[in-house]
């Protein structure tokens, strides 16, 4: 368990205060719940005010929604309960759906507070539809309140600024990049180092659109760089893939051309020698001549497609060339944004800012959307059988378990968690009910007595990795507490069945999600494989039309979604993550075959056509789990072609099918391979002519 700061402490404080705030004026007010104002407070509660502001719009905005879909359905369905409780689960079951399927926070978020938002407003206004729109307003109200509390305090005391963290965040992922770029060349990245590092970088890269987004709303001087921020996004995406490229050329300059390394090695040191400085990020007119020279140097060294014809070698070294070139215009670019962005001033970028293309699993979203409406009907018809008079709050919170925890690998085994929490808070919420709160008499003596829980509780939730899990124990116990302006004395077989029905509802979520969702991490694992290997045969298909960037800022989020979940220190799991990070590179030599494709002859460009023909099935069939058609056999037919006839732009052809032929061969666990040889055969001793 990481050990708290005082920044935990610090966001404790805030959070608990918001949360009386908002408590203090719902009773001001004589709200009906004043705890759904004090609950909301917590819910929305995050570390960074940017990231409370964005999600506190997408939960009044899914608020809003979501009652109003619920007085819809009570107006058309409140005379026929079963029909009401059906069209309630539909709903819930479509905006589980988008919500697992934008996978974007905070839009997720919105789409996701629509659905079970309709739950807790419809089914009670559907028991009293006489007072269904006084209710629906009241939890409006109480729930914006909430959200302005918790706004408001994030902002005024002590903020930590969304821009703040985005500054931080860029110049460690720079720091990072440079540190990995200076080992690449060097030739000192280990495997597991090497991973880690890409790991990380990955995600932090993919991070900082989430932490762009929430700036937006707190930094002004992030809103006046513009789309500075989109630009070294894409730059870094590009950065990372051309090391990527870099170091899977060197492996296999070094295991099979050791001859042709001394062709590349003084301006691989040179270049690492130039990028360790002191401060890898600081302005340095010096070095942005020194790179301009290693360029020029560079291109004057490439070897022609002559060289390449007498000696087949020659095509890694051009390969590795012209991605050095390309890291270190792009490492200049870097520090050009990162000066925009530190500064809050716009520059003059000519194309247009990249897009961030996130994947998205249908698949995954639509057992999502079934499992949520599965749990309601379930719960509903036991409701319904049992005549329990709790058993709406049941079905209330089996759609509430299900929203929120679908988007997860093991929603199981954290709905399991959320019973056990939820247990917990029962008996702590017993424990004040019964024995605390008939002491106390006023609202400074109820703040005093709720302290001594949510003080640490709310450090607990500053906690990475620690916080979600905590989540359930002091939200329910806010709810089971039910504090409100009416003295009530506590009824146990009232509390006793409220209780009953918070864990029977999650009971039912548990149960939908092992029927739904039995098989964990690895199911996500496998599609998301799968996705790349689709992405790869639509890009290699006659009809693609994808933007670079767009391209790589989709692959690298599939990236970032496995190596999140694989395991560095399993062989077969870093061979994954290794071929993952190879499709990139095969789609952007896909990419290089369209480009110089019209510029061919007509028998080489029929030549490419074969080879991307073949590549379209061969993706396709990996990705259908089918027996594969080896594209290899194409690739070797067109470099013989344009070796033995060369034209036009035949060069960079040549080079982006044997990049292609290289990984197909390096990275069988992922792309296939019928072959038992480690490289194409036009890299084979046997093939290169004396």
């Amino acid at each position: 368990m990481p050990q708290p700061s005082w920044r935990e402490v610090m966001f404790s404080i805030k959070t608990f205060g918001a949360a009386v705030l908002a408590l203090y004026i719902a009773f001001a007010l004589d709200l009906t719940q004043p705890s759904w104002a004090m609950l909301t407070a917590f819910v929305v509660a995050q570390p960074i005010a940017g990231m409370v502001v964005a999600k506190s719009l997408f939960r009044v905005t899914g608020t809003v929604v979501g009652a109003t879909a619920a007085l819809a359905l009570v107006g058309a369905f409140a005379q026929a309960p079963s029909l009401f409780l059906l069209a309630l689960a539909l709903w819930i079951g479509a905006c589980t759906f988008t919500s697992v399927l934008l996978r974007d926070a905070p839009a997720s978020y919105g789409a996701m507070l629509s659905g079970y938002t309709a739950a807790i407003v419809g089914i009670p206004a559907a028991l009293a539809p006489e007072t269904a729109f006084d209710y629906a307003v009241g939890r409006c109200i109480e729930i914006t309140l909430g959200i302005a509390c918790a706004t408001l305090v994030s902002q005024i005391v002590f903020p930590k600024r969304a821009g703040e963290a985005l500054k931080a965040s860029v110049d460690a992922t720079l720091t990072a990049s440079v540190q990995w770029l200076g080992d690449v060349l060097r030739g000192e990245s280990g495997e597991e180092k090497a991973l880690a590092d890409q790991r990380r970088m990955v995600a932090d890269t993919i991070g900082l659109d989430a932490l762009r987004v929430f700036a937006s709303f707190d930094t002004p001087s992030v809103r006046a760089a513009g789309d500075a921020v989109r630009h070294l996004q894409g730059q870094l995406l590009t950065l990372l893939s051309l090391l990527v490229s870099i170091n899977d050329r060197l492996e296999l300059l070094r295991s099979h051309a050791t001859g042709k390394q001394d062709m590349v090695q003084d301006l691989l040191d040179r270049s690492a020698a130039l990028l360790d400085r002191p401060d890898p990020l600081a302005p340095d007119a010096e070095m942005d001549r020194q790179i301009r020279r290693l360029q020029e140097e560079t291109a004057a060294r490439m070897p022609s497609f002559g060289d390449m014809v007498r000696d087949h070698e020659t095509i890694l070294v051009r390969n590795i060339l012209l991605r050095l070139s390309d890291a270190l215009g792009t490492w200049q670019r870097l520090l050009d944004l990162r000066a925009a962005i530190l500064s809050g001033r716009r520059i003059a970028i000519p194309e247009e800012a990249p897009s961030t293309a996130r994947y998205r699993d249908v698949v995954l979203a639509l057992v999502a959307g079934a499992t949520s409406t599965g749990a309601v009907l379930l719960t509903a018809a036991f409701w319904i059988a049992s005549g329990w008079t709790h058993g709406s709050s049941a079905v209330i919170f089996s759609g509430v378990i299900c929203s929120i925890l679908a988007a997860l690998d093991e929603p199981a085994a954290a709905a399991a968690n959320f019973l056990r929490m939820t247990i917990l808070s029962a008996v702590i919420a017993a424990f004040y009910m019964f024995a605390v709160l008939p002491m106390i008499d006023g609202f400074a003596s109820l703040v005093m007595v709720l302290l001594p829980f949510y003080l640490p509780f709310g450090i607990l939730l500053g906690l990475p990795g620690i916080g979600i899990r905590v989540t359930p124990l002091g939200l329910n116990l806010v709810a089971l507490l039910g504090l409100t302006n009416t003295p009530t004395q506590p009824d146990l077989a009232s509390f006793i069945n409220s209780s009953s029905a918070l864990i029977v509802g999650i009971g039912a979520g548990i149960l939908m999600f092992r029927l739904f969702r039995p098989l964990g991490v690895e199911w996500t694992i496998r599609r998301v494989r799968g996705g790349v290997l689709r992405d790869l045969e639509r890009l290699a298909g006659p009809d693609a039309n994808v933007s670079r960037t767009r391209f790589a800022s989709r692959m690298f989020d599939r990236i970032n979604a496995l190596f999140a979940r694989l395991d560095i220190a399993q062989p077969d799991q870093r061979a994954t993550m290794r071929s993952a990070l190879a499709a990139l590179r095969i789609g952007f030599n896909i990419m290089t075959l369209k480009a110089v494709r019209g510029d061919l002859t007509h028998d080489a460009a029929r030549a490419v056509d074969r080879v991307l023909a073949a590549l379209t099935r061969h993706f396709g069939r990996l990705a259908a789990g089918q027996p594969v058609s080896e594209p290899l056999g194409e690739i070797d037919d067109a470099v013989a072609l344009l070796l033995e006839r060369p034209t036009g732009p035949a060069d960079e052809t040549l080079t982006a099918l044997v990049a292609i032929g290289s990984a197909l061969h390096r990275h069988a666990d992922l792309f296939g391979q019928a072959r038992t040889a480690p490289v194409p055969s036009v890299l084979r001793k046997e093939a290169v002519p004396a």
